[in-house]
């Protein structure tokens, strides 16, 4: 199949009238930045069209209908005035049915057409034919006045950052599909045993090759939907997702009737090798038929199907969210004391870097390691090495504890707190795997500190350690609590300190060959 012209850019000319007179309006500069950002990324200029010349009152243009079969994919760009013209609305229709009549609408799960939404619009009055396409958005609302700010330099340096990385995701996006388009057209060809006719702007001698390229296998993770107040941490972890390689769910809008979304989501879901769930300060939208909100249904299936098929999951609050929703509020207190809603989960309350770790923590195949025979660990003369976690607040109540150890003959390793995240957990995951023994000191920390370390303990196979860790011991220190008395586990060994009682750790002592 030959296309002319990479894409065809569909939009209503009032969106490229300029606020300020002499500068170029929005779609100008929209073009200007997609064209440059693309042949950055393919290594030659793409063949970017628009019309430029007619106008909102003109009928649907012959030039235009005679163009659109010689195109390989259309960004439609949305606005208020674009949903209100038959003319744009119509242009999304007949590239619809040509592109079905040559190499079909979508390749693969992407579909041809594009959706750049530039000022929001209630989705029921998008071009019916892709209301289910997941759309660009270049803009944001103020969570304080709702009002919106598009993505421009007009509205200052975080606007502008905000546009130059949806671009961004944008253009990634648009190169993936023209390789796929590129490499359809040559099956196509030499199944038919004639020559690839696809015809692309003239490349220099030695292409750069894209940046962008699919992965042998592409394994899906399943974002879920969030809160307006956490999407842009949900964009960015699903551009961290997208640049390793992963196909990245849901990849279209999802129903608003709840037998219908949870059908979906299920689908969705049991595709997926992870799940992800972002948890915000807002309650968020509730499908019709229901009083739970997107992301208490999709946190619920997930554990579901997580218990069902054994599927990871993470589960990450921020630590200092402001939750002044009362639903918001009790889903988030259910969540953090239900072993239900956390089936297969890790919970992690911390920085966003700490989920983009554990993500790539959960993603990473652990390497095969040559098994040595003499390694330092079986040195008879080497101390016996004792990991004692504890959290920061604990670092002056854990000095008898770390003496008498020490004294005994052991060295004592506690955990690093001043450095960079990932280097934190680097090294947190190094001592686990080098240890002799891990003491959890149970003292200033709350039971999510505690169950974020021992979910740690299960995955040190995965950390590369060598030997199994058979001495695993919580030690449960002052401030008591009617929680703590209570602790018990299959995990772990767990064992109490009244406070300037040492003794009691002699039978940790003995565990410790």
């Amino acid at each position: 199949m030959k296309f002319k012209k990479d894409i065809f850019i569909s939009y209503a000319h009032i969106d490229d009238e300029s606020l300020v007179e002499g500068e170029a309006g929005w779609i100008s500069e929209f073009h200007r930045s997609l064209e440059i950002r693309l042949a950055q990324l393919l290594g030659y200029r793409p063949n970017i069209w628009r019309d430029r010349e007619l106008t909102g009152n003109n009928d649907f243009s012959d030039e235009i209908l005679s163009q659109l079969p010689e195109i390989a994919i259309l960004v439609s760009i949305h606005s208020p005035r674009y949903v209100k013209s038959e003319w744009c609305v119509r242009e999304v229709n007949e590239f619809h049915r040509v592109a079905e009549k040559n190499i079909g609408a979508t390749i693969g799960t992407r579909s041809r057409i594009f959706k750049v939404i530039k000022t929001p619009v209630d989705l029921a009055q998008h071009p019916p034919i892709i209301q289910g396409l997941l759309g660009y958005e270049f803009f944001k609302v103020d969570p304080e006045t709702g009002r919106i700010r598009e993505f421009s330099k007009l509205f200052g340096k975080e606007a502008q950052l905000a546009y130059w990385a949806k671009l961004d995701d944008l253009a990634h996006d648009l190169v993936a599909l023209l390789e796929d388009i590129a490499k359809k057209a040559g099956d196509a060809a030499a199944s038919s045993g004639t020559e690839q006719t696809t015809v692309k702007p003239a490349v220099p001698e030695t292409p750069v090759p894209a940046v962008k390229k699919e992965t042998k296998t592409q394994r899906r993770i399943y974002l879920s939907e969030t809160s307006y107040d956490s999407k842009e941490k949900r964009e960015s972890i699903s551009r961290l997702l997208i640049d390793k390689g992963f196909t990245v769910l849901p990849d279209k809008n999802l129903p608003l009737v709840i037998d219908e979304y949870e059908t979906d989501v299920k689908a969705m879901i049991r595709e997926c090798d992870l799940s992800i769930h972002i948890i915000g300060s807002n309650f968020g939208l509730v499908p019709e038929g229901t009083n739970k909100s997107k992301v208490q249904l999709q946190n619920e299936i997930a554990a579901e199907i997580s218990k069902e098929k054994n599927m990871p999951r993470l589960i990450w609050l921020s630590p200092g969210a402001k939750i002044e929703d009362e639903r918001q509020s009790g889903f988030v207190e259910e969540l953090k004391r239900s072993d239900v809603l956390l089936s297969g989960a890790d919970l992690l309350i911390g920085p966003l870097e700490d989920l983009e770790f554990a993500i790539t923590d959960k993603l990473t195949e652990p390497k095969q390691e040559v098994v040595v025979e003499e390694d330092v660990a079986d040195d008879p003369d080497r101390p016996k090495q004792i990991y004692l976690i504890c959290d920061q607040a604990d670092l002056g109540a854990t000095g008898p504890v770390e003496d008498f150890l020490f004294n005994k003959g052991f060295e004592v390793i506690l955990p690093a707190f001043e450095g960079d995240q990932t280097e934190l957990r680097l090294d947190h995951q190094e001592n686990l795997k080098t240890c002799d023994a891990v003491l959890i000191y149970y003292g200033a920390g709350n039971d999510l500190w505690l169950r974020s370390k021992t979910r740690d303990l299960l995955k040190i196979a995965g950390y590369g350690r060598k030997k199994p860790l058979t001495v695993k011991t919580v030690c449960v220190a002052a401030p008591m609590t009617p929680q703590k008395e209570r602790f018990r586990s299959h995990e772990v060994k767990v064992m109490m300190l009244p406070e300037d009682n040492m003794a009691a750790l002699e039978d940790f002592i003995k565990d410790i060959k």
